[in-house]
């Protein structure tokens, strides 16, 4: 539906700066360039269901396995070894709830704290804690994984799903390679659920029609 006015006029509100990355890759072709503009936006919306899914996945797997070791309070009764960056960011869910009457399900907890945080019980600081202690079980259904190994999935996970949640450009990254790498870290926590996702990406469509 572009025509040369519609482009002058989305240059005027995208902004030339935002679509520096795109006219370079199409030689400062400004209609070529606006249609990777809309290419990366189609991917970014096929990504929305695979990376739902793994942060979702993430979040119960761990919290099943410190709910089975320290509690169902775990993040908040004082049993789980937790250093001062993670306490922040559960302090931080606490005051987003702040609206929410007491006592706080540990349900609303869980769901209100951050990507990162999950993510973060995966590093190094836990390595003789946590992770050898409880949360190596929840991985178990890919066969048993490294922490190392876990963490360092997980992690580049998280820094990708922060481009495609802050409406950066990705079609130049590897997508097919990191939609694989979701899929499959979804199956480490397990099997069904990783075809399910597969099942349900829309992922290989918007991938293949470029």
């Amino acid at each position: 539906m572009r025509t040369a006015p519609i482009n002058a006029s989305l240059e005027r509100t995208l902004t030339r700066d935002r679509l520096t990355k795109y006219l370079e890759a199409e030689g400062d072709d400004l209609n070529k360039a606006l249609a990777l503009y809309e290419y990366n936006t189609m991917l970014s919306e096929a990504f929305y269901a695979p990376l739902q899914c793994i942060e979702v996945c993430l979040r119960n797997a761990l919290n099943g396995r410190m709910t089975e070791t320290y509690g169902q309070d775990w993040f908040n009764n004082g049993n789980a070894p937790l250093n001062a960056e993670a306490r922040g960011m559960i302090e931080d869910a606490y005051d987003k709830l702040r609206h929410v009457p007491p006592p706080v399900a540990p349900g609303r907890v869980v769901a209100e704290l951050k990507f990162a945080f999950w993510v973060s019980l995966l590093g190094p600081p836990y390595d003789g804690s946590l992770w050898r202690q409880t949360l190596y079980k929840g991985f178990l259904a890919g066969g048993g994984k490294s922490r190392s190994v876990v963490h360092g999935r997980f992690n580049a996970l998280r820094r990708f799903r922060n481009r495609v949640a802050h409406h950066e450009p990705i079609f130049h990254r590897p997508v097919e390679r990191l939609h694989g790498e979701i899929v499959e870290a979804v199956g480490w926590m397990c099997r069904d659920t990783e075809r399910w996702a597969m099942h349900n990406s829309r992922f290989p469509k918007v991938f293949n029609s470029n």
